[in-house]
């Protein structure tokens, strides 16, 4: 029987596998993953999203400066078209920017929190007799592992 687990990288993770090797398990694979090198991409596409999008605070602004811009044109010289649209471009231009300046400040306190020392995760790989798996998954719920899976 195989158990799968995965830990955040900690001397919690040196315990368990301390704890597995006197119980008599010698079959243990550690393996670390790396952590993102590279700034995720900013943009999203047909085939890939993220959730971050920077157009819908713009459309919001946009729908209520042109409306604005309409209803007042009906007053100012030009008409309430060349004001909509005027509204409604400067609209989508302060959203945008809005939601450029919020993704600015939340990405400088996720890069602060990685300098801080984000550690990776590490998944751990036991192979044991089937009498021996559930004294294995407590070890390893017991020293903090964030899942657990069992395969034969």
């Amino acid at each position: 029987m195989q158990i799968f687990a995965t830990f955040e990288y900690s001397t919690f993770i040196e315990i368990a596998i301390t704890e597995l090797e006197e119980k008599g398990i010698t079959a243990i694979y550690a393996v670390p993953l790396d952590l993102r090198k590279k700034e995720p991409r900013l943009l999203d596409n047909i085939h890939r999203a993220d959730g971050l999008t920077f157009i819908d605070k713009g459309m919001v602004f946009a729908f209520l400066l042109g409306t604005i811009g309409a209803s007042k044109g009906f007053v100012w010289q030009g008409g309430p078209i060349i004001w909509g649209i005027a509204g409604a471009i400067l609209g989508f231009l302060i959203g945008v920017s809005l939601n450029w300046f919020i993704y600015l400040l939340k990405r400088n306190k996720k890069q602060l929190q990685l300098k801080k020392g984000k550690k990776g995760e590490v998944i751990l790989i036991v192979t044991c007799e089937d009498n021996l798996a559930s004294a294995v998954e407590d070890i390893l719920w017991d020293h903090k592992a964030l899942g657990l899976a069992r395969t034969r």
